[in-house]
């Protein structure tokens, strides 16, 4: 079953449940509510292989987030969940594709750490504004976090620091996290708690690109080696993406996101044509035909473009498939009415 189907099936399923899901939450009935939810995250791990988080808010309304960890393909099909949800649950759900900043359970939040109660404002952050590469640099304390392994400290610290300033502006701000064995006397400093109030000041007064969601940050490389032959990928120059992980799979020869995004109904691939210009304006051209192909796509749920690159003598659009069938019959509809040819394939079949 593709993915698309699978997204439809999960909300029928959810539907049947959602009654009984509201009561619990409403009365606060723990072991009724995590019950239905172990049973969401089973349905799950087969559509977008992440967990759920349900809580109700103080003004009545249920939230639901999905914990996609930064996972693309999890926020990739996530995000399709969110679109593809029934229209009758917007009267008393709020969805999130990923994590919000300052969310119910962040404000609510803690850890016992040796025998101690750790909420957010028990992290002091400090941090150092990056301004070539518009992030920001970040230096953690907390005084419960002494003597764990470090795998544990930089586990604890992701989480918290994703649980409050959001799964976007920690994918898209944060450059790094160094954590700190004592406080240190350094100007730019706040409580976990203020750090994303602070973070919105420095996107304003920076003037930095602001993002949507984690699925609209592109990143860009330029290979230093030159293209090796004329076949299909190996003659890439720059490639542009907002999928950076499989990126360096594809190009390493290893496939494990490509057969993860497979176990959920889903396909990477990419569209290709003959290049038609030099390189800025052929970028230019391959941008614009993205975009256009993605308007098209993603509102019928059947895919939805992720970037792509330009070779010597090709360029290409990266696109994660939910309809492989669906896909077809619009690629051939859109060749009718192009004055050049597209093409697809599949990455698994590299």
């Amino acid at each position: 079953m593709n993915s698309k189907h699978r997204v439809h099936n999960f909300w029928s399923y959810f539907l049947t449940i959602q009654q009984p899901l509201e009561t619990a939450l409403r009365e606060q009935d723990r072991h009724e509510y995590e019950h239905l939810l172990n049973d969401i995250n089973e349905q799950l791990k087969t559509v977008c292989g992440c967990k759920l988080e349900v809580e109700m808010s103080e003004t009545g309304f249920f939230e639901m987030t999905f914990a996609t960890g930064g996972d693309k393909t999890a926020q990739l099909c996530s995000a399709l969940l969110k679109k593809d949800a029934p229209q009758q649950l917007s009267e008393n759900w709020i969805i999130n594709a990923f994590r919000p900043p300052l969310s119910e359970r962040a404000l609510n939040s803690y850890l016992q750490l040796n025998g101690q109660t750790v909420r957010g404002a028990d992290f002091k952050v400090y941090y150092t504004i990056e301004e070539e590469s518009k992030t920001v640099e970040l230096k953690v304390y907390c005084a419960a976090l002494q003597g764990l392994e470090e795998t544990n400290k930089e586990s604890i610290v992701a989480y918290m620091l994703e649980l409050f300033i959001g799964e976007l502006d920690f994918e898209a701000r944060i450059s790094r996290v160094e954590i700190l064995d004592a406080e240190i006397d350094e100007e730019n400093v706040c409580l976990l708690p203020n750090l994303y109030e602070d973070l919105c000041d420095i996107i304003i007064d920076q003037e930095w690109m602001e993002y949507h969601d984690p699925l609209s940050i592109y990143m860009a490389y330029k290979l230093d080696e030159k293209p090796v032959s004329e076949t299909l990928r190996r003659d890439m120059k720059l490639i542009v993406t907002t999928n950076p992980q499989l990126q360096e799979e594809v190009l390493n020869k290893e496939y494990a996101t490509c057969k993860d995004f497979a176990d959920k109904g889903g396909e990477y691939g990419y569209l290709y044509y003959e290049k038609l210009y030099e390189d800025e304006k052929e970028a230019l051209v391959r941008q614009q035909l993205e975009k256009e192909i993605n308007d098209l796509l993603y509102p019928m749920s059947i895919a939805r473009t992720m970037g792509g690159a330009i070779g010597m003598y090709y360029s290409y659009i990266d696109l994660a498939v939910f309809d492989r069938d669906g896909f077809a019959i619009a690629l051939e509809k859109i060749n009718e009415k192009m004055k050049f040819k597209i093409y697809y394939h599949s990455f698994l079949e590299d």
